[in-house]
């Protein structure tokens, strides 16, 4: 009788288990049919949910990926651990093109990735993802007299950069940057976005591009 009991329980927990495989490929294929912004924003509320699927995230993605890759998005975002656009989006395996440095700054380099991504990737988006306590920002903000001149490290190059952002300056006309900081992150954002906006190639390829905030206290991405 006891073996009976076992085997119906096992029988039961293996069903249940296949449902769930099934459900999880269904709803891999259709987060795979969505536009590149419904992927990433549906992703980000499946997370914040606790409830993702997490796409192209085992061997079979690498053997697909294997001889080239199609990301559907090209996200710039800040190296801080915290803030990784595979997890927060509930991405996996081929699905994004990641470019990150301190501060989600612009670079030659940097552009030179993105064009890469849309030229030879045919990638269609470009998302600039920028976050709350960001540590580039807060030295930003805490340089308060321009003693980043005088150290002359490359930290220094990065507060530098974010100094002399128009859009940084233009927000500090408005309000001192020492009381506010989150507009300073997004004067940030704004900025990178600008540059891959006046991009010539990303022009002709007429490529989507959004500015987004991630909170890291919450796990939310919001869309400025």
């Amino acid at each position: 009788m006891k073996t009976k009991i076992l085997a119906l329980a096992f029988l039961a927990l293996s069903i249940a288990g296949c449902k769930k495989n099934d459900l999880n490929t269904e709803s891999i294929e259709s987060n795979k049919n969505l536009e590149p912004l419904a992927r990433l924003t549906q992703g980000n509320q499946r997370f914040l949910d606790e409830k993702s699927i997490h796409p192209h995230q085992n061997k079979q993605s690498v053997l697909d990926n294997q001889d080239g890759q199609k990301p559907f998005a090209v996200v710039i975002t800040c190296s801080d651990s915290r803030v990784s656009p595979e997890i927060v989006f509930d991405q996996g395996i081929g699905d994004l093109f990641v470019i990150r440095n301190a501060g989600n700054l612009i670079s030659d380099i940097d552009m030179g990735s993105i064009e890469y991504a849309i030229e030879h990737l045919d990638t269609k988006m470009v998302v600039i993802l920028g976050h709350t306590e960001c540590g580039a920002i807060k030295a930003y903000i805490n340089d308060k007299d321009g003693s980043y001149k005088k150290h002359f490290n490359h930290i220094d190059n990065i507060v530098e950069t974010i100094s002399q952002e128009n859009e940084e300056i233009e927000a500090d006309k408005t309000k001192p940057k020492a009381t506010n900081y989150l507009g300073a992150i997004d004067a940030n954002i704004k900025h990178s976005t600008k540059l891959i906006q006046d991009n010539p190639i990303v022009k002709e390829h007429n490529i989507k591009i959004v500015s987004m905030r991630y909170d890291v206290h919450t796990g939310k991405v919001s869309q400025l």
